[in-house]
């Protein structure tokens, strides 16, 4: 990985070279977008030979547009109109913009903690490692993973996420052990990104994950340890279990712009196996997200997100380690219908109080969840019996 070069900013448009495969490609493919935007493609590829070919300059041009696609940001309410993507400097800056999430944080100086489970520091240093190998191309397997991850679907965000990912998880024995970064074993994993993960495959780790219920209010989650070569077949039981629901609805899990689901008894176009693929291909380190979706009618989706991994010790089992409020009742439907039967049993004014009563039974309770009755029933199942 050699490092991005942080002497004086090139003036674009001022190196006297011919314009050769350059001048091609600006009239025809890119002429409206000078003039609609003031897109300077000599600033993304200005630094290339003469005699660079077409084909050349137009990988070129796709690698830097995707790691730096803004010239402009505001941050802070100061803004910068017009930035240099080929100045490491300003690529700072630029990629700082993008997360406007972070600003506040970065602006106090005694701001120490994580913003939803991220240290924005830490992210946006990555990020930025990230975006400098992606403009030099070395090494050139981000790019390679990158665009596998974007034909895959996955869109520039979430492809960035996963590189920072593989790179953060490199990162972490050079800055807590003081170790050398292991070059090969990153470029080894990067070469593993969105290729087919279909198949099986064993992780040796034991998964913490957090699965909430999107849109919940107060937030419906199960926190589960099992390990990372459960399928998402096994994985749909355990979320079946873990949240009381009784499988009578169609499911589907999306992970990296792919779904997956039962093909057996419920055939679906453009959805994959499910028992042919396991947690640990599609979320293969800690941060790494997915969805889960039960019944299409009342549509309950479940975020999933990895929150550590470790060795597996001893036999591989699945348990809840902590959980809040009770799983909805089946057909109840979806996050708004279930809401408003919550809110009408609680009010004896409401004109629809006693249906919801009777609906949902005099001795609901949901803010009461039974995790010993949850691992119970997880007990009960293999989730490695394939």
């Amino acid at each position: 990985m050699s490092p991005v070069s942080k002497g004086r900013k090139r003036k674009p448009g001022k190196s006297g070279r011919k314009p050769g495969a350059r001048r091609e490609l600006r009239d025809p493919f890119f002429g409206q977008q000078q003039q609609v935007s003031g897109f300077d493609m000599e600033a993304y590829v200005g630094d290339l030979s003469p005699v660079a070919s077409k084909a050349q300059v137009e990988e070129t041009l796709d690698r830097r547009v995707f790691a730096m696609p803004y010239y402009g940001t505001t941050i802070r309410g100061e803004d910068f109109p017009k930035l240099d993507p080929a100045d490491p400097d300003e690529r700072s800056l630029l990629i700082e913009g993008e997360h406007p999430e972070y600003h506040q944080a970065l602006g106090d100086p005694a701001f120490g903690g994580e913003i939803d489970g991220v240290n924005p520091r830490l992210h946006l240093t990555m990020h930025e490692v990230i975006a400098n190998q992606l403009w030099t191309d070395d090494p050139p397997e981000v790019w390679q993973a990158a665009r596998r991850l974007r034909d895959r679907g996955m869109d520039r965000h979430d492809v960035l996420h996963e590189l920072c990912g593989v790179l953060t998880e490199h990162m972490h024995p050079v800055l807590a052990q003081k170790e050398p970064f292991d070059l090969d074993a990153y470029r080894g994993e990067l070469n593993s990104l969105g290729r087919d993960t279909r198949a099986v495959r064993a992780s040796g780790k034991t998964y913490r994950i957090k699965v909430a219920i999107a849109g919940s209010d107060p937030m419906i989650w199960r926190r589960l340890s099992l390990p990372g070569d459960v399928t998402l077949g096994e994985l749909h039981r355990v979320i079946q279990i873990a949240f009381g629901w009784e499988d009578d609805h169609l499911h589907v899990f999306e992970a990296k712009g792919l779904r997956y689901g039962d093909v057996v008894f419920r055939p679906s176009q453009g959805v994959s196996d499910e028992r042919k693929t396991t947690l640990a291909a599609l979320a293969p380190r800690k941060g790494s997200r997915l969805s889960y979706t039960y019944d299409f009618g009342d549509n309950w989706v479940h975020d999933i997100v990895v929150e550590e991994t470790e060795p597996a010790e001893g036999e591989p089992r699945v348990v809840c380690l902590a959980a809040e409020r009770a799983g909805p009742p089946e057909d109840s439907g979806g996050v708004w219908g279930y809401r408003h039967r919550l809110e009408s049993a609680a009010d004896p004014k409401h004109p629809a109080h006693w249906d919801s009563v009777d609906w949902l039974g005099e001795d609901f309770d949901p803010a009461a969840v039974d995790l010993d009755a949850v691992n119970s029933g997880l007990a009960r199942i293999s989730p490695l019996a394939h």
